[in-house]
């Protein structure tokens, strides 16, 4: 059993958010990780070839752009308090904007890996 006090979260830097606090890290568990990005920002656009990732919106608003290169489709989504979006391996994606005040709980399957942020020139 794994439990995490607040306190207890890593601060991360990133260029996407103001702050990105991860919970669990694979040292902790092998078979995901969770963070939460605070005040995420316009980014761009990149995919991931070894893991998923599952967006849960806790706090704001946030529009999503994504491109599936198995189908060649391009898409955008709106999200707000509660929404869930799931961005499977393979799948570019950018924030294309996000409200001044927002949390996204992001959850990597398996664990994230900071060598797997593959640019996207799609979107």
């Amino acid at each position: 059993m794994i439990t995490k006090k607040y306190a207890d979260h890593n601060v991360l830097d990133s260029p996407y958010a103001r702050e990105m606090r991860e919970i669990i890290n694979s040292n902790e568990y092998e078979r995901a990780g969770v963070a939460i990005a605070v005040d995420m920002e316009q980014m761009d656009a990149h995919y991931h070839k070894t893991f998923d990732q599952i967006f849960f919106v806790l706090d704001g608003d946030l529009k999503f752009e994504f491109y599936d290169p198995q189908n060649g489709n391009t898409w955008t989504v709106e999200s707000s308090l509660n929404d869930l979006v799931i961005v499977k391996e393979g799948i570019h994606h950018k924030v294309l904007r996000a409200s001044e005040h927002n949390r996204l709980l992001v959850v990597s399957i398996p664990q994230y890996d900071p060598d797997d942020e593959n640019p996207s020139d799609k979107i």
